[in-house]
This record gives structure tokens, C-alpha cells and sequence, in this order.
């Protein structure tokens, strides 16, 4: 009985001391844990050729420790912008995806804001109206930084706003100017996901 006793603390120690063993320091975290992700919709408001224009799509992310995080992202005018040239009408639609990056600041907090930047490529392209001819195709390069304010309204859900400021490089075309799509954005995100 006394050598059952004996081997059983034994091996409970020994189990106890290595499942408290200390895992090694790490950049990102030290636990699995710390890594989750996210995914959600996305609006953007902003000015196109002096008129307001909406942007939807999506975007998906993985979170480090609750507060940075990378992914990517798509969005696209909601519809397009329409222009009249020559007294021809012409339609035009336009689209970018990339790098999504951000930072919560005290993410715990029930309201709690954050910075973020997307990166991307996409393309602007016109079709006239009447033949659905395509009729100019620009590549282009966006940089969107943004601040935001961020709400959890679940473990698994958060809303966020934010304002920031649009560049897009690489417009050339006789239907828009350079600055035509740039300007002041404001953008809603519905997030859903694991929020450690």
C-alpha cells in the first residue's frame, strides 16, 4: 500500500511539473491561444468624381494577442459611377483588394478604438452605356489609412467606424482626373469571429 502511495505522488508531481513547465518567450505570444482571427463586411463611404459613392465586400484577418492583426480585404462600388463625355453616357465600375493591417488599442474595453491601413490593387473601368463596350481599363494602387472606434457587442462580434483618407495611384484615363479617387472615407465593419 505504502509503495502504491509512494509511486502515485510520484507520478502526480511529475505530471504537475511538466504541464506547469514554462513554454518559451516569442514574439507574437506565448500561447496558442493567442492567435485567433476574424472575418466580416465591410462599407466604405467616399467622394468619387465630387459625388458620395458606397463601397461594399468583405475582409478576413488573424489576430495576434488581441490586438494586431493582417488579412486581406475586397471591396467594389456598390454601383457604379455613371459619366457623360462628348454626349456619349458612359458607366463606370471600380474595384480594389489587398493587405489588410491593424492595431486594437485595449481591446478588453467595451468601446476601445484602433488604427488600421489597407493596401491594394484593383482597376477602374468604363463602359459605355449604350453598346456595354468597354472602352478604358486603369490598374491601380490604393492606400487607405483609417482611425476607428470599435464596440464589443459579443465575444464573437464587434462594430466598428472610422474615418481616414484615401489615395489612389495610377488613374489615367479621359473619363476621370487624378484626384477623382481620392478623398475623406468613412467606413462600418460588422466583424465576426474568435476574440480572445
Amino acid at each position: 500500500m505504502k509503495r502504491t502511495l509512494f509511486i502515485t505522488l510520484c507520478l502526480s508531481t511529475s505530471i504537475l511539473a511538466l504541464s506547469q513547465s514554462s513554454r518559451p518567450k516569442t514574439l507574437i505570444g506565448n500561447d496558442p491561444e493567442d492567435i485567433s482571427g476574424f472575418g466580416g463586411v465591410l462599407f466604405s463611404f467616399m467622394p468619387i468624381d465630387g459625388e458620395l459613392s458606397t463601397l461594399t465586400g468583405g475582409g478576413g484577418a488573424v489576430l495576434f494577442d488581441n490586438t494586431f492583426f493582417i488579412g486581406g480585404y475586397g471591396l467594389g462600388l456598390a454601383s457604379n459611377a455613371e459619366t457623360t463625355l462628348d454626349g456619349m453616357d458612359y458607366s463606370s465600375s471600380f474595384r480594389h483588394g489587398g493587405f489588410w493591417l491593424g492595431y486594437n488599442i485595449k481591446p478588453d474595453e467595451l468601446v476601445h478604438f484602433g488604427v488600421e491601413t489597407r493596401l491594394g490593387w484593383g482597376g477602374i473601368t468604363t463602359k459605355s452605356v449604350g453598346t456595354n463596350q468597354e472602352v478604358n481599363d486603369d490598374d491601380v494602387f490604393v492606400f487607405n489609412p483609417q482611425l476607428y472606434g470599435e464596440a464589443n457587442i459579443a465575444y464573437w462580434f464587434k462594430i466598428n467606424a472610422g474615418v481616414g483618407y484615401q489615395k489612389t495611384i495610377g488613374v489615367d484615363s479621359d473619363f476621370f482626373d487624378d484626384g477623382d479617387f481620392d478623398g475623406l472615407t468613412f467606413g462600418i465593419s460588422l466583424l465576426f469571429g474568435w476574440f480572445n
